[in-house]
């Protein structure tokens, strides 16, 4: 039984192990992986949609994305958003690197009519496109910077990686799917208290930090 989860074949091979007691597990393309594969997604999906949460975990910066539009075009006004996208966590868009950075006000896509002859920096998201003032010049070749909340990454191959700080989550809770016809409620005592703690463990903030967010002295805006 792996000591460590990692990816999806260490969950695997942990059901396997506390389901089957055997220390070979199903491969990749085989009946058990898929299902187990399967009930590993819904509890990810349990996971992601948990009620009042916000993972540390689904906070991304679109630099570190592998889709979406990163770097501006001069006269082009809408950028394809990374395809996890969920919704944005900044207040401002920057164009720029170090510290030239241009900043964007995100608006209310609600609010554009109060916006026709404006002619600030403003940025608004709308469907899977981030967009700007079409009445300002967008420069060329700057980077795109923003943080946004994503969608928790699905498992489909041996190698992916799910984000949550305790895949023993994902381990109890497929478990529990697998013994329910038997009456056994233990695995899914375990996952419970598994998704509890990483629940607490997300609230919690670093030592000497307080949980307000504070505006930086002297790291305005241009204004």
């Amino acid at each position: 039984m792996a000591q460590v989860i990692t990816d999806l074949d260490d969950i695997i091979e942990n059901v396997n192990f506390l389901y089957n007691g055997s220390s070979t597990a199903p491969t990749s393309g085989e009946e058990d992986y898929l299902v187990w594969t399967g009930l590993a997604n819904m509890a990810i999906n349990i996971w992601e949609n948990e009620e009042g949460m916000l993972w540390r975990e689904l906070f991304v910066k679109l630099s570190d994305a592998a889709t979406g539009t990163k770097t501006t075009t001069s006269g082009t006004y809408s950028y394809a958003l990374p395809t996890d996208f969920r919704f944005p966590v900044s207040s401002y868009i920057w164009f720029g690197a170090n510290t030239n950075k241009t900043p964007y006000r995100i608006i209310n896509p609600s609010d554009l009519q109060l916006y026709e002859n404006n002619g600030q920096n403003f940025a608004y998201f709308m469907g899977s496109n981030l967009y700007f003032n079409p009445n300002i010049s967008i420069p060329s070749a700057q980077a795109i910077t923003y943080a946004y909340y994503k969608k928790a990454t699905k498992l489909a191959t041996g190698s992916d990686i799910p984000e949550m700080s305790d895949p023993g989550f994902i381990v109890y809770y497929v478990l529990s799917e697998l013994k329910k016809e038997e009456g056994d409620t233990s695995s899914l005592q375990i996952a419970t208290q598994k998704l509890e703690a990483m629940k607490t463990m997300n609230s919690q903030v670093a030592g000497y930090q307080d949980d307000s967010i504070n505006t930086p002295l002297g790291g305005g805006f241009g204004n």
